[in-house]
């Protein structure tokens, strides 16, 4: 994670030297040490005390066994304030401590609130047992600038788990879009070649309209050649229709009285 945020122990030193935190208060908070130790058991219990009077807060805490856990950690935490360290170790600590917070859905308004509490415990402890003015407000001093290290890292996090959430969304999104954009060509493929089915089609078909200029007698059409053909083939020429020939009744029977008035010629 070091790596990902690019703090190397340059940045880290860096990072110290704008809050200037430095050897000197390193030193003043191990001093301090013993006194929270004997204080961390009233520390806990009451941070969480107060911690548990927002329902919204406590939902987050989860069940017993979480609690006890979260109990544990708050005083290793608290311990760690006071070892004198601030390596690359405990900014990798740091870093997990955002990380974990946004994962569970802490809001950083809970996360900032829950730092100034724990900030007035530590001092209201110190103030218990530091009796000399000026060594009470060099340990504060200190350990204020400590915890304004802290909050910067897990800010540091919050920000990365942002950032990473947004690019993998944008990832997925960029995805679903290659997606769409093979759906629509393949689509548009298909209507293509719908359209030259169609026109295919079309071009085949073969229409009859307009005035026909059609022979009153013979009933043949005159075309556009001014040729004069029969219907039959004329319309079979424009259209898909074929014919098949056959007698009506009427017709079939003056036919068959021209037949028998021949036969009875051919008789007499």
């Amino acid at each position: 994670m070091l790596e990902q945020m690019e703090l190397t122990d340059q940045e880290i030193v860096k990072r110290k030297e704008l809050l200037r935190l430095g050897p000197e208060e390193a030193a003043t908070l191990v001093k301090c040490r013993p006194i929270i130790e004997a204080e961390i058991d009233n520390v806990v219990e009451e941070f969480y005390r107060i911690q548990t009077r927002n329902p919204e807060v406590t939902k987050l805490m989860g069940d017993e066994e979480m609690v006890r856990r979260l109990h544990v950690s708050q005083r290793k935490y608290i311990l760690g304030l006071f070892d004198g360290c601030t390596d690359g170790q405990y900014v990798g600590n740091r870093l997990r401590i955002g990380i974990v917070h946004k994962n569970i859905g802490v809001d950083p308004k809970f996360y900032l609130a829950a730092v100034k509490t724990l900030k007035d415990l530590l001092f209201r402890a110190l103030a218990r047992n530091i009796n000399d003015p000026a060594s009470l407000e060099e340990a504060s001093q200190a350990l204020d600038k400590l915890l304004y290290f802290d909050i910067t890292l897990v800010f540091d996090a919050y920000t990365l788990s942002l950032v990473q959430e947004v690019e993998a969304e944008r990832d997925r999104v960029e995805v679903y879009a290659e997606s769409l954009e093979l759906q629509v060509a393949e689509r548009t493929r298909e209507l293509a070649e719908k359209v030259r089915e169609l026109e295919t089609a079309l071009s085949m078909v073969k229409k009859l309209e307009g005035v026909i200029p059609i022979c009153g007698v013979c009933k043949k059409i005159r075309d556009d050649k001014e040729s004069w053909q029969q219907l039959e083939q004329y319309i079979s020429e424009h259209s898909e229709a074929l014919f098949s020939h056959g007698l009506c009744p009427e017709c079939f029977e003056k036919e068959m009285m021209g037949l028998r008035a021949l036969k009875l010629g051919k008789q007499e």
